[in-house]
């Protein structure tokens, strides 16, 4: 299954020819400054911008025009596109991006997800952890130092859900994998997303204050697609424009996935009569390994060399949901069209499929291991570098992390003397998302730039006890862990309600992943920690991948090794949407404030506001 690095041949960029002035081939030594403008505000979905589309499909192709799957909504865009603009860079260079909050009553933050941002930790984009919420400018100025396939998106309410994203590909001028391909295309960047057809913040309140579902609508690639759940939503599927995908016959073409979905919606990715050779993940470089098909979890990037080995024609480049993405059958298809071949579609139909297609899956849904066709993150290799290192055995901090559904009574959602969870009926109960039982609340003021402020507000830490009304616990929860230190994490989603997963994301980091595995529908962190104290759980310690967001699967554990060389307040969450924006999330705390480097000059201040009377 493992693909060798069996030529030499010569990468070839293509760049389409109107991109940015730093979408560039990558050279040692030459390093530019980036610039960007981000415009966000409110729009819409077939709008003016849009003509006679989808009626007349070629109007679709409009600048300006988000036709999205042909269902109009309102949305919120960053210059009018879905995705939004992409940054192609390379490593090294400053990338300077100017968000400007044109929306009429939110605010806005921007994270960069994938860029460490060592030395640049007051631009990572988290609102009261590193940053107030921006209301009118903020300039994001940062060095692009993680080279690989990254994006970029809200990290604010439920704007990601709405459309506000975009890819952040980081070139380098050395590629370990330089010989595995010819082609490396920034028409390429395939970034994925479950789409729903009304405003999220609609969907978040039918779901947590009303009895409505979280199912996503359909998914969309890059933007684009065809409305899956027409049938089922007893409407007709618009002609809008399919995503197309141009490859050379005979040539080896990298493909970079984006995984930006929102909703609980993995994604089975698979390129008919084609392999996927795996040759990156999370931007980290890795052994290849050829696969017929990959789960791709939010959050998660992968990137894959496509070898145009069959007759001259039309592919289906199929993308089937898992989860809240199967209720409404949401499939997508781009279109894998070789130079040559007939501006049509590919004849076979594109129907939905929630199985893995014949032969080796990578990353499978809630799976620990064991399976000859299923390869987990533990079942691949980092690929062997002159700074590879076996890992120590023993580290100097160790985390037991539970991830759950409980039913509290969470005030954002019930009152208990009025409507406890238990006081009214089933279809009326809704269950919080916690880590270790707790909801995370964030404070008043960023205590990454405003450590005096941010000290008026109750933060509890690992191993207390937290902040409690009756059955609910929330507080600002923090790790501590002293710079330099080993840090292992051992992150247990429970499963009690639900047949979930949840996506683990770590800023500021990447992190060797070191262990997986599924005890069963359900599981608790007690369970594993005596598993692992008889020494039930083996640990990878030798070229274990790197990665900064990787699935727990449900009922079952993922363990994490990594080194705190990086000083902050680093939020640590679950990636989807109305998991995290819940408080399914922690902050983890390395070093001292002499550590950081000095706040911004003019940097901008928040806090509460309570005078004395």
């Amino acid at each position: 299954m493992k693909f060798l690095l069996g030529f030499v041949g010569v990468i070839v960029l293509i760049t389409g020819g109107l991109g940015h002035d730093c979408e560039r081939p990558c050279r040692s030594g030459d390093r530019r400054t980036c610039m960007y403008e981000f415009r966000v505000q409110e729009y819409h979905t077939v709008g003016r911008a849009c003509y006679d589309c989808p009626t007349n499909p070629e109007d679709c192709q409009r600048e300006e025009c988000v036709a999205a799957d042909g269902v109009p909504r309102p949305m919120l865009t960053v210059n009018r596109q879905l995705p939004g603009p992409a940054i192609q860079v390379c490593e090294g260079d400053r990338v300077v991006v100017d968000v400007k909050n044109g929306q009429l009553s939110d605010a806005e933050a921007i994270h960069w997800h994938g860029q460490h941002m060592k030395s640049f930790q007051y631009y990572d984009g988290v609102p009261f952890i590193t940053q107030c919420p921006i209301h009118g400018v903020f300039r994001y100025d940062f060095r692009a130092d993680t080279p690989g396939t990254h994006w970029w998106h809200s990290h604010i309410g439920v704007h990601r859900a709405e459309g506000v994203f975009g890819a952040l590909v980081v070139r380098r001028a050395e590629d370990l994998h330089a010989g595995a391909y010819e082609v490396d295309s920034t028409s390429h960047v395939l970034v994925l997303h479950d789409w729903i057809h009304e405003p999220a913040l609609d969907k978040f309140s039918g779901r947590h204050h009303n009895t409505r579902d979280d199912y996503a609508s359909t998914i969309l690639i890059n933007g684009k697609g065809r409305n899956s759940a027409a049938k089922i939503e007893g409407t007709s599927v618009q002609p809008t424009p399919l995503e197309v995908v141009r490859v050379t016959q005979g040539l080896h073409h990298r493909l970079r996935l984006v995984a930006a979905s929102s909703l609980n919606c993995p994604m089975i990715v698979s390129v008919d009569d084609h392999t996927l050779t795996v040759i990156a993940s999370d931007g980290e470089d890795i052994v290849p390994i050829t696969a017929d098909s990959l789960v791709m979890y939010s959050g998660e990037r992968f990137d894959v060399i496509l070898e145009a080995d069959q007759p001259v024609d039309n592919y289906w480049m199929r993308v089937n949901g898992l989860i809240d993405c199967e209720q409404n059958q949401c499939v997508q298809g781009a279109v894998l069209r070789y130079d040559g071949a007939p501006e049509t579609e590919p004849a076979s139909p594109l129907v939905y499929d929630p199985t893995y297609p014949p032969g080796v899956v990578v990353n499978p849904l809630n799976s620990g291991g064991g399976v000859p066709e299923e390869l987990t993150m533990i079942d691949l290799d980092a690929l062997d570098d002159p700074n590879s290192s076996v890992l120590a055995p023993q580290v100097d901090k160790q985390f037991y992390l539970g991830f759950d559904f409980k039913q509290v009574n969470n005030t954002l959602f019930y009152n208990p003397d009025l409507y406890p969870y238990n006081g009214v009926s089933e279809e009326w109960r809704i269950n919080t998302p916690q880590l270790n039982d707790v909801t995370f609340v964030f404070p008043d003021a960023p205590p990454l730039s405003q450590p005096d402020a941010s000290r008026q507000h109750t933060f509890c830490r690992y191993g207390e006890p937290p902040s409690c009304e009756g059955d609910f616990c929330s507080c600002t929860y923090v790790l501590e862990v002293a710079l330099g230190e080993t840090v292992e994490m051992v992150l247990v989603d429970q499963g009690n309600i639900g047949d979930e997963n949840h996506p683990y994301h770590l800023h500021g980091y990447v992190f060797h992943v070191v262990a997986m595995g599924r005890l069963g529908s359900t599981t608790s962190v007690a369970e594993v920690a005596a598993l692992d104290a008889a020494g039930g759980i083996t640990r990878k310690l030798k070229n274990a991948i790197k990665k900064d967001t990787v699935t727990i699967p449900d009922g079952g554990y993922t363990i994490i090794r990594f080194t705190a060389d990086n000083p902050g307040w680093w939020l640590m969450h679950c990636h989807l949407t109305f998991h995290s924006e819940i408080g399914m999330a922690a902050v983890l705390h390395v070093g001292e404030p002499e550590d950081l480097p000095p706040v911004p000059q003019g940097f901008p201040t928040c806090s509460s506001f309570i005078p004395d009377l």
